[in-house]
């Protein structure tokens, strides 16, 4: 059902893949303010006919979603922008300061309906409820969980953070809505302190999940690494390539549906200047057509024949290739004059290893070697954290 009403307000058309994301987004934003509209007029006309300062927060809730829809508007259109002097990678970083103005949006809300739940529960009044006001309220609650199924659907068919922050504001409303419906009832009864507690649920599940949102807009902001899936698709792809032994120092930047991506690959040391390029062209055009990442490329040449750096990549594989910690060792060189003997590679840490124990487990590795080739100093090199 959620395909069928896109594609009829959205179809699917031959704009490119970014326009048609921003027109996902913009849609399900317009969609999104006219219903948080419409259910503010009817939470904040029935607060003030019930009194419920539950019902209150609740109303100033949804204007909160109908404010947060119209920033993620603005997110998507300015993610449009094309890429211009001052902002060489585009805008698409845009679709994630719109997030976090969503959840200290959010934040405040709740703050401030704290503050008035309390003062509710020190002086309880009470509730003017009917019933046909608790079953329309209750219709808000499914037409509000109903706009945050469909902002599901659409986050995760263009795959934004924006979009899936804004489902779950709505998704916050239909629960705190829910906690007012019992207050309601309850105070219909007797029970008139029950909506000093809804008010004070309410305005801590807002701040949590203010909390939530804004952390996940924060780690988009500063650069998360990129998954484990990521990298081996990258890496399967790369090492598809004819003349490619091996790929390392994989590098991913996000900004917004935009990826940049650089990286290391290791050729054979023996190619000619031109056929190295040839590689690294094949190289960049195979990433670009598959996952449509923009890279960067790295030519590292090695000599996978020479006997000793087969003899040390042999040992690495044997004695430390299997430890949890590594990612993997690369670009093994041999340094074998009459004045220097020196065995150099790299290495890559997984995710989760800090970098006192990456240092750990380097000296280790050093002094292993230092057992087997003595007669030859070790030289490693440990890429960043967020390399692989």
């Amino acid at each position: 059902m959620f395909e069928k009403i896109t594609n009829y307000f959205i179809p699917v058309s031959k704009a490119s893949a970014q326009k048609y994301r921003s027109r996902i987004g913009i849609f399900q934003g317009w969609v999104s303010i006219f219903i948080n509209g419409i259910l503010f007029i009817i939470k904040m006309s029935l607060s003030l006919l019930v009194g419920s300062i539950a019902l209150l927060a609740d109303a100033i809730h949804t204007l909160s979603d109908l404010i947060s829809s119209a920033v993620v508007i603005w997110g998507f259109k300015e993610s449009e922008k094309p890429a211009d002097e001052e902002h060489p990678y585009g805008h698409g970083r845009a679709e994630y300061i719109a997030t976090l103005i969503i959840a200290i949006l959010l934040a405040v809300a709740g703050i401030e309906f704290i503050q008035s739940s309390i003062h509710r529960l020190m002086n309880p009044e009470a509730l003017r409820t009917e019933w046909w006001m608790i079953i329309l309220l209750f219709s808000t609650i499914i037409l509000k969980e109903f706009t945050a199924q469909y902002g599901e659907f659409l986050s995760e068919k263009i795959a934004s953070g924006a979009l899936h922050a804004d489902a779950w504001h709505h998704r916050t409303d239909a629960i705190s809505s829910l906690l007012v419906l019992v207050a309601m009832i309850a105070g219909k009864y007797g029970y008139h302190q029950v909506d000093g507690w809804a008010g004070l649920g309410v305005a801590l599940f807002i701040i949590w999940t203010g909390f939530e949102i804004a952390k996940t807009a924060i780690d988009d902001l500063l650069g998360k690494p990129p998954s484990e899936d990521e990298i081996m698709e990258v890496r399967q792809i790369v090492e598809s390539v004819e003349g490619v032994l091996g790929a390392h120092d994989i590098v991913i930047h996000s900004y917004g549906k935009d990826k940049f991506l650089s990286i290391h690959i290791e050729i054979n040391g023996n190619e000619n200047p031109a056929t190295a390029h040839d590689i690294s062209e094949n190289v960049e055009h195979k990433i670009q057509e598959q996952i449509g990442f923009s890279p960067t490329v790295h030519v590292d040449p090695i000599y996978p024949n020479h006997p000793k750096v087969k003899q040390v990549k042999n040992y690495l594989e044997r004695h430390w290739s299997d430890n949890e910690w590594l990612s993997n060792f690369h670009d093994i060189r041999i340094v074998d004059t009459n004045e220097h003997h020196i065995i150099l590679f790299g290495l890559n840490f997984k995710q989760g290893i800090s970098q006192k124990k990456a240092l750990s487990h380097c000296k280790s590795i050093e002094t292993d070697l230092l057992t087997v080739f003595d007669d030859f100093e070790i030289s490693i090199k440990t890429s960043g954290l967020f390399q692989y």
